[in-house]
């Protein structure tokens, strides 16, 4: 069976722990990734804590995270990798207590000081790939201690990001070599970039869970920014991305958009159009 999760960002109160997981239970969702932009586990009250692990074991609830997207694992200045690291620790830890399957993370942007965004040299985002590769390999070691895999997520393939390719977030993660760390496959970002048939093709069994929300515009030109549509709204075919998760126990996490004021209807229904078209 086929179990979807929901993005806290789906929700009225996205950065509400005991909110998202009351409204994942009474909407019948299997699980919930903790992904509001600000929502540090570390910063949860015990009490809190304590009580989503009990929710988790009387729902059979399942939990995935997004450490925060502005974090710069291939910076050029060491003191932000170093502080990315540190935050990652203390998440890692408490993701681990609390019972998360997996912590998504973005490769991130290129960040070198005194260059534009989007202007940095080829050298200069190699050397950004070899920063973010020492980085995740120590992070490795901290999800391993934690009992929490890494799902490096596939993002946007344009100027200014560290991973540009399908094939450079494979090599990434053969580099990277760990059991604890696979991919992250969000099929929105696959569509704007990429492809998505041909990332399930190239991530293959290093994919360890799917983000899923629509899309529209070219797919896999790479100008396809963040949409997150309603699915069923967008282009998106979804028969393969059916076939690769009815073979597989990952945690389907809708993550549709939520900038409009029916987000919550929006996730129930992209829910129920694929449980529909998939048949689970």
């Amino acid at each position: 069976m086929i179990e979807f999760g929901v993005a806290s960002t789906c929700v009225n109160q996205p950065d509400s722990l005991r909110y998202s997981v009351e409204w994942a239970i009474e909407h019948g969702f299997q699980g919930v990734e903790f992904n509001a932009p600000e929502m540090y586990l570390a910063e949860q009250s015990l009490v809190d804590l304590k009580w989503a692990f009990d929710m988790s074991v009387d729902h059979n609830l399942r939990y995935t995270h997004h450490f925060p997207p502005g974090a710069l694992p291939g910076s050029h200045v060491a003191v932000a990798r170093e502080r990315d690291l540190e935050e990652f620790s203390k998440e890692i830890y408490v993701a681990g207590e609390l019972g998360v399957e997996l912590i998504v993370v973005h490769p991130g942007r290129l960040h070198v000081p005194g260059v534009n965004q989007g202007e940095e040299s080829e050298d200069e985002r190699q050397v950004g790939i070899s920063y973010f590769v020492d980085w995740a390999k120590d992070a490795a070691e901290e999800a391993e201690s934690a009992g929490v895999t890494i799902g490096f997520e596939n993002m946007h393939y344009n100027p200014g990001w560290v991973i540009r390719s399908h094939q450079e977030l494979v090599d990434a993660v053969d580099e990277i070599d760990h059991p604890s760390v696979g991919i992250t496959l969000d099929v929105g970002h696959a569509w704007g970039s990429g492809g998505i048939d041909a990332g399930i093709e190239i991530f293959g069994d290093r994919i360890r869970h799917v983000q899923i929300h629509d899309a529209r515009g070219p797919e896999g030109a790479g100008n396809v920014r963040d949409q997150h549509l309603e699915i069923g709204t967008g282009l998106v075919k979804w028969d393969s991305v059916g076939e690769l998760v009815g073979d597989r126990e990952f945690l389907v996490v809708i993550e549709t958009s939520g900038h409009d004021d029916d987000r919550e209807d929006m996730a129930v229904r992209s829910r129920d159009l694929l449980l529909n078209q998939w048949g689970s």
